[in-house]
């Protein structure tokens, strides 16, 4: 029986063109790993959450899809962004809306398999793995044990084999490469997120895997001896192949030593900061210390731009780094020092307004104050984001919402965000002073046709 395995997702998983190389997805490479009469259909596309695909994408896989049919459903990577209003998907709505994607292909007679998000290039200080996903692959856990459907718990198991691979060697699996290394991306390309083809079939390896585990593919329909390979391990990352690199700081130096324009020495950056700069013609490589230690390195692009992120993540505290740049004719530049401070931990903001318990208008107005650095501040009523405002030079915030609020009491939770990072919220009660949504004031305003522009006439609806 000819089958069908269609991917659902977001960017991490959609297919790829030669254009966007070394970019790949890991749902175009399943196809080389099946053997028996089972296509790919892979739906999965950029800036995908749950909602966005349920309400635009969903019904067109449905009418394609035929009983048996296999269905990935894989979202999670976009979802957790508190940072962005448009992308955010709280836990529950997201709990909601996979129990309605396995639902609706169950009802069909297909077969769905939720998926959870493949985990980040991210390690703490130590090389541990860190879950930059918040609480979303375990919300999908849930409802995955709820519903008794078929889960590839696939943020478990990529973050086991990044824990295997390491930091100094998983940089090859991802979509990261230095400036002047691709033609595609001159300026270089530092992505935690997005896999290249290397990365894209090692991660297909693990879902298909999981399907034979779960019986939703027979033996039959794959190529045994592609999935029992062992992963292949990736070579050392090339800026840890630098032979002797401590000797660059006691050669004697020639030229201009490279300029670092980003982070600014004032300014708090998060512990996954990206270094950005240019240096004299001439040089092709750059070493970056700290207290004599070698951190690493990256290539030079044709007009002496480069960009660099550490393999690990920054501790908190000031940072001292001294950077030397290596010269195609052998020498080395002076050694310029660097100086910028990190923040692992953000402070909860400042809420000036309104007060602890007080009573306000229908449009309350919140404002307040946070630690310099911090660049965005969201509002949260529950599990439901409310809003988010960003932060002037003196770490003064504020905001009123669009809309009026309706009355009684509301505890919202003002939250700071510091890069990837989010601080305790700071919750604040209130009480908004209106009509209640019973109230007879909403009926009696109601009671006729609503009155044109020019009339002054206008019955009170309950609404400022």
């Amino acid at each position: 029986m000819n089958r069908t395995i269609f991917v659902l997702g977001d960017s991490v998983a959609a297919p790829r063109t030669e254009d966007e190389a070394p970019m790949a997805g890991w749902g175009q490479k399943i196809e080389d790993l099946l053997a028996g009469p089972v296509e790919v259909a892979n739906y999965a596309r950029s800036a995908m959450t749950t909602r966005k695909y349920f309400t635009e994408r969903f019904p067109a896989m449905l009418n394609r899809m035929k009983p048996q049919d296999i269905v990935l459903i894989g979202f999670g990577c976009v979802d957790h962004m508190i940072h962005n209003g448009t992308r955010y998907v709280p836990v529950p709505e997201y709990r909601e809306l996979l129990r309605l994607f396995a639902t609706y292909v169950h009802q069909e007679g297909g077969v769905p398999v939720l998926v959870t998000p493949m985990a980040r290039y991210a390690f703490s200080a130590g090389g541990e793995v860190v879950n930059t996903l918040g609480d979303h692959p375990r919300a999908m856990r849930e409802v995955a044990g709820r519903l008794g459907a078929p889960l590839i718990d696939l943020n478990r198991r990529t973050a086991e084999l990044w824990a295997e691979i390491g930091p100094m060697r998983l940089r090859q699996y991802f979509s990261w490469v230095d400036a002047g290394e691709h033609p595609l991306h001159p300026d270089g390309s530092i992505d935690s997120t997005h896999v290249n083809h290397l990365g894209a079939f090692e991660v297909a390896r693990i879902v298909v895997a999981g399907l034979c585990g779960l019986g939703v593919l027979d033996k039959a329909d794959v190529y045994l001896d592609r999935l029992m390979e062992p992963p292949v391990l990736p070579p050392v990352s090339g800026e840890f192949t630098v032979q002797s690199p401590d000797a660059a700081l006691y050669a004697q130096p020639l030229g201009a030593a490279p300029a670092i324009t980003q982070p600014v020495p004032d300014v708090p950056v998060g512990p996954m900061v990206k270094l950005t700069g240019v240096c004299a013609p001439g040089t092709h490589y750059l070493l970056f210390f700290e207290q004599g230690h070698y951190l690493g390195g990256t290539g030079v692009g044709s007009a002496g731009q480069w960009s660099w992120r550490r393999s690990v993540s920054w501790t908190a505290g000031e940072h001292h780094v001294s950077c030397v740049g290596l010269r195609s004719d052998g020498g080395c530049s002076p050694v310029l020092e660097h100086r910028f401070t990190v923040l692992t931990e953000v402070p909860p903001p400042v809420v000036h307004g309104p007060a602890d318990g007080a009573f306000a208008g229908p449009r309350p107005r919140f404002s307040g104050t946070v630690q310099r650095g911090v660049t965005k501040v969201v509002l949260m009523e529950g599990d439901v984001l409310i809003g988010a405002t960003g932060v002037n030079d003196n770490g003064e915030w504020a905001f009123t919402h669009a809309h009026p609020w309706r009355s009684g009491a509301h505890t919202v939770d003002v939250i700071a965000l510091f890069g990837a990072a989010e601080s305790t919220p700071t919750p604040r009660t209130f009480k908004v002073v209106g009509i209640p949504e019973d109230s007879p004031v909403r009926a009696l305003g109601s009671s006729r046709h609503a009155c044109g522009e020019v009339c002054g006439h206008r019955p009170f609806t309950g609404d400022w």
